[in-house]
């Protein structure tokens, strides 16, 4: 993981962790038994993230712990290619998002029942957790909430 992307996960987790109330806001769980054998391949950074994270949950995001994710693999049923292709890490409410086994990149299927679903690109794991998550694209997906308010108010976002 990026030094960067890591400094700003420590920091918004020591935050969350001053007021019991943020709960409702965010949460940054770290991984307590991590996997020694991460792979150098298209998931590498995602599988360095799950060494560190058993979970994250930050405004509208939400990414799965190791131990959660085989509990939430169904929606991969819905992406083009299916379970060769990719892997349901977690979800942008109500979203599912996904890693490409191939590539590495993080997309989200978003749509409701009987209309045509779209799939977003979000860039690689580092991008989507950079700008998406701790940056200023959070407002694309997320709006204006809560966890952007708290990371504007912090000096996160300008």
């Amino acid at each position: 993981m990026q030094p960067i992307t890591r400094e700003k996960i420590q920091f918004m987790k020591h935050v969350l962790e001053e007021d019991p109330f943020y709960l409702v806001i965010g949460d940054i769980q770290e991984e307590s038994d991590p996997d020694p054998d991460v792979k150098k391949n298209a998931l590498q950074a995602y599988h360095e993230f799950l060494n560190e994270y058993s979970s994250l949950r930050c405004g509208s995001v939400v990414l799965f712990g190791r131990k959660e994710l085989p509990d939430y693999q169904f929606p991969v049923a819905d992406m083009p290619g299916g379970f060769e292709e990719w892997v349901c890490i977690g979800k942008i409410e109500p979203y599912p998002l996904y890693i490409n086994k191939q590539n590495g990149r993080i997309c989200c299927l978003t749509g409701d029942p009987g209309t045509e679903m779209k799939i977003r690109d979000y860039g690689d794991f580092h991008d989507f957790l950079e700008s998406y998550v701790f940056g200023e694209k959070y407002v694309e997906i997320g709006g204006r909430d809560d966890w952007y308010d708290l990371m504007k108010q912090r000096g996160l976002l300008k």
